[in-house]
């Protein structure tokens, strides 16, 4: 009896010494420092020199150069974000702005100077909330169809759903979701998926000709 005590109670120091493992939460946008998202880029614009139609098909990749922790915030360095290949006349070089994320919103901060924004970010004595408060909502998660934000507030309020980001299609950890922003010149429709990040962007101007269809082929995620 006294062997089977000891065994039982040898169990019992085991069992609550023993810590459950923990899965890792995959974040709803994956903005770790060398994360890389490439794209299948479909552009159609009027070269005014040759004045034509042009098409061309490229490779795009969007990566996060570097990953800021301040607070509650975490700001991702981005370069070559989508929206770069808007106004694409044959060439262009990839830019460098900053994703903010605080809580289930992610901010699209662009700026004239980014060092200075990237300064500012590193900055534990900045609050940042008048830069946060300052810059687009690109998105508000979760992606529920039918939710909208970020219209301008000193416009009139629309009973359509222009001028504001529109959920068209709810996002599922198994498909993307699409956000849409919808102006009288222009839209543009954001494809997301969450733990994979961007999936397709799409752009098109509705005078000038200047169409851009991007669609995730591969990533890279850390």
């Amino acid at each position: 009896m006294k062997y089977i005590a000891f065994i039982f109670c040898s169990f019992f120091v085991i069992a609550c010494n023993t810590k459950p493992e923990t899965k890792k939460q995959t974040p709803i946008f994956p903005l770790d420092k060398g994360n890389q998202w490439v794209y299948e880029a479909n552009i159609k614009y009027h070269d005014r020199v040759m004045d034509s139609l042009i098409t061309q098909k490229i490779e795009w990749t969007m990566e996060v150069v570097d990953t800021l922790h301040h607070g509650a915030y975490i700001a991702a360095v981005i370069k070559g974000f989508p929206t770069d290949l808007v106004w694409y006349n044959g060439k262009t070089e990839r830019g460098t702005l900053v994703l903010l994320q605080d809580s289930n919103k992610v901010y699209l901060c662009s700026a004239e100077n980014i060092d200075t924004l990237i300064a500012r970010i590193r900055n534990q004595n900045d609050s940042l909330v008048e830069l946060r408060n300052s810059q687009e909502i690109l998105f508000d998660f979760p992606l529920t169809k039918s939710k909208t934000w970020g219209a301008d507030p000193e416009m009139p309020q629309r009973e359509d759903s222009m001028y504001a980001w529109v959920v068209k299609k709810s996002a599922s950890d198994t498909s993307s979701g699409e956000i849409q922003y919808m102006t009288n010149p222009d839209h543009s429709i954001f494809q997301f998926q969450p733990g994979v990040g961007i999936t397709g962007y799409y752009f098109e101007h509705h005078g000038t000709v200047m169409e851009l269809n991007m669609k995730l082929i591969r990533k890279t995620l850390h």
